[in-house]
């Protein structure tokens, strides 16, 4: 920046003094063609240098003279007097800031030297004199940036230096701007990185205070809400683990009690003994089986085989199939809408969908007081199909209907572990309607109990 406003500063005051320049030379040329005029020959300039010095380099004192000629002809004016005959010219000069003058010369026709140099080829710029274009003498000069000396050099020169400490005083400024700046800009990172260091060591606790409204604030927002994120997976990961031995060591204790008091001689390895044994044996494959299918939660949809499915025809040969069992509860159920409903073709996985049905009966079958009751819905909403399953008490509490997708997660009081269950099956109905591409809520019920409502995407046909 210092060079190209030097730059132009100097191409722009060059050519104004050239301009200038130029303007001297003709008001001077003006002042010798009509001194010429007047005295026929240049002899008076020749032995008058003051008279020179007026016409090429006129001083400030000549406008004082100005003046007094001035208050000369009003008087004259005044007094009703002819006024004097008229001076010469050169006193209306602009003063020579510049020194043009000094660097002047005339020269008669043939070329002989007035005043100034002696050969008329030493100077840059000559110009004929003309009097009625006839030659009268010639004028020679040397332009201002061709000598060192002259005053527009020197006034260049003084603001190379001005310009240069200008110049130096700004990147003082910037440099201390840019340090401030810097340090303003590096410790936000600077916490950033103290932060993710912390995370990345397994201190979830730790939090960034964000000391800026900018984006490196929002960054800083971001990791703390991944820190909290990834307490909250530590800490599910090892409520996890702990149900999950928690709920394998049951069958397992009842196991090898069981088998310890076979060997031990207290109990006799009959046909009543053998199937308890195998009752447990089942429900340690039934959780296994659970706990594998949710781990594939994120993959589980690639091990679906889709095809269209009636979803209401599917819903009531599960319902046929656990007839039994409900009724050995003592729980009617009422599908009499369910019956009544059109059919509603989705695309999905028919043995999936009997387990997520399985799933649901069977939380009916185990929390349900007797004799209990069970009503059946389906209804179309635009273009999906709304299944609702509604139970009689025990009713779930609000704040624990959300809860009850957890793994693990049981209702304390009447929907506990005494009447069976890990907790698994309404994790793993979550997960089958959300692979199809559905959704699954929980609500109270009208006849007091609870109501699932599933809603599946239906199929175009």
């Amino acid at each position: 920046m210092f060079a190209f406003l030097y730059m132009s500063f100097a191409t722009g005051f060059n050519h104004f003094v050239e301009q200038e320049e130029k303007k001297h030379i003709a008001h001077v040329k003006q002042q010798l063609t009509e001194l010429y005029s007047e005295l026929g020959n240049w002899q008076p300039i020749s032995q008058n240098t003051p008279l020179w010095r007026s016409i090429v380099a006129p001083q400030k004192e000549q406008e004082n003279q100005q003046d007094e000629s001035n208050d000369n002809n009003r008087r004259h004016v005044e007094a009703n007097d002819p006024p004097p005959a008229p001076s010469l010219l050169w006193i209306n000069l602009p003063v020579d800031s510049l020194k043009t003058g000094q660097r002047i010369s005339l020269y008669n026709k043939n070329k002989k030297v007035i005043v100034g140099k002696e050969n008329l080829n030493d100077n840059t710029h000559i110009e004929p004199i003309l009097l009625k274009n006839e030659l009268i003498g010639w004028l020679g000069f040397m332009p201002s940036h061709l000598v060192q000396s002259s005053p527009a050099e020197a006034f260049v020169s003084a603001q190379f230096q001005n310009y240069f400490t200008v110049t130096l005083m700004v990147i003082l400024l910037a440099f201390t701007m840019a340090i401030l700046l810097s340090r303003h800009l590096i410790k936000p990172i600077e916490q950033i990185i103290v932060g993710t260091k912390a995370l990345n060591v397994g201190d979830f606790a730790s939090r960034i205070k964000p000391t800026t409204q900018d984006e490196l604030a929002t960054l800083a927002d971001n990791v703390n809400a991944l820190a909290e994120t990834l307490e909250q997976n530590r800490e599910s990961r090892f409520q996890w683990m702990s149900d999950t031995s928690h709920e394998l060591r049951t069958p397992l204790s009842v196991l090898r009690s069981h088998l310890i008091a076979v060997q031990d001689g207290v109990f006799v390895a009959d046909v009543t003994r053998i199937n308890l044994l195998l009752n447990q044996v089942d429900t340690l494959s039934h959780i296994v089986d659970d706990l594998y299918q949710l781990s594939h939660k994120d993959t589980a949809t690639l091990t679906y085989q889709t095809s269209n499915v009636d979803i209401i025809e599917s819903l009531l040969q599960t319902l046929e199939s656990y007839r039994g069992r409900l009724d050995q509860q003592s729980i009617t159920v009422d599908c009499s809408e369910l019956t009544a409903a059109q059919e509603c073709i989705i695309n999905g996985d028919k043995d999936r969908l009997q387990q997520l049905f399985i799933n649901l009966l069977e939380n009916t079958c185990r929390y349900t007081e007797s004799p209990g009751k069970l009503i059946l819905k389906a209804n179309k909403v635009g273009h999906q199909v709304e299944l609702v399953m509604q139970d009689s008490p025990p009713e779930v509490q609000t704040e624990e209907l959300t809860r009850l997708f957890e793994r693990f997660y049981r209702v304390e009081k009447s929907r506990n572990r005494e009447l069976g269950g890990a907790g698994l099956g309404l994790a793993l109905c979550q997960q089958i309607v959300n692979a199809h591409g559905g959704t699954i809520s929980l609500h109270k019920s009208p006849l007091g109990g609870l109501e699932v409502k599933i809603n599946f995407p239906l199929v175009e046909v």
